[in-house]
């Protein structure tokens, strides 16, 4: 007669049961949602992808509910979207898309740069401004990953500095939706030193808190971004089956 299998060890501490359970149920969908956003703006996975439930949570050793969550937070977020069949896969920008993000980042930038103007410290203005050097150096060497470093440094101090989350936040989440494409372009290297001019302006103008200005070099930024993002967009679409 077969005898069953013995049944899992039950924790000793009740109280550890819930902690876990409580970790699990906050944090894994965060943890899952991490871990995909740096897998997609790296292209560990490429644009076009399918993304497996199944594979994912195996990759993770978690269950497919945290990959679940992760995934349609994803999906408002437009870093993914379903195609026909349901599935999830990795979105690629339609000129639309390029369009409405940028409309909607020039507005988050222009309030973000000036509320940062009125707040930032001397110290914090001298960093910001040492960002932007590191920019130009990173550009004229053709430093993709150094010049991608330093603005990720320049952008988030300029954020802290203007202390409202919630814009920070929506501001983030756009800009990376863009820069993922952006930055790994043949594009991204041909402009680095432009935007990096652009940056610079940009702290000078937070440096003297001078909002005129902080409001042109944040238009012309976005109109050179824009311009750099619609010829990424036709030079990929005849291996992505065209762009709208």
């Amino acid at each position: 007669m077969a005898t069953s299998k013995a049944a899992p060890k039950t924790a000793s501490k009740p109280g550890k049961q819930v902690k876990d359970a409580a970790r699990n149920s906050d944090s894994l969908g965060a943890e899952a949602y991490e871990w995909i956003v740096r897998a997609i703006t790296t292209f560990a996975i490429p644009t076009n992808s399918q993304l497996s439930e199944n594979k994912l949570a195996a990759q993770l050793s978690i269950s497919r509910t945290p990959i679940r969550e992760a995934l349609k937070r994803l999906e408002t977020e437009g870093l993914v979207r379903r195609d026909e069949s349901g599935r999830f896969i990795v979105a690629m920008l339609t000129h639309k898309d390029v369009d409405d993000a940028l409309d909607f980042l020039s507005i988050c930038d222009s309030y973000i740069f000036s509320s940062a103007a009125k707040n930032i410290s001397k110290k914090d203005a001298d960093i910001l401004t040492g960002c932007a050097k590191e920019m130009v150096v990173a550009g004229k060497n053709g430093d993709q990953a150094a010049w991608s470093k330093a603005d990720t440094t320049f952008h988030e101090l300029v954020m802290e500095s203007a202390n409202n989350p919630i814009v920070a936040d929506a501001a983030r989440m756009t800009r990376r939706r863009i820069q993922r494409f952006w930055a790994r372009s043949a594009a991204a290297g041909k402009n680095l030193a432009s935007c990096s001019q652009e940056h610079m302006d940009i702290a000078s103008a937070i440096t003297v808190h001078d909002g005129k200005k902080i409001n042109a070099a944040v238009g012309e930024h976005i109109a050179h971004l824009r311009a750099h993002m619609h010829e990424i967009i036709d030079a990929a679409a005849p291996f992505l089956g065209g762009a709208q």
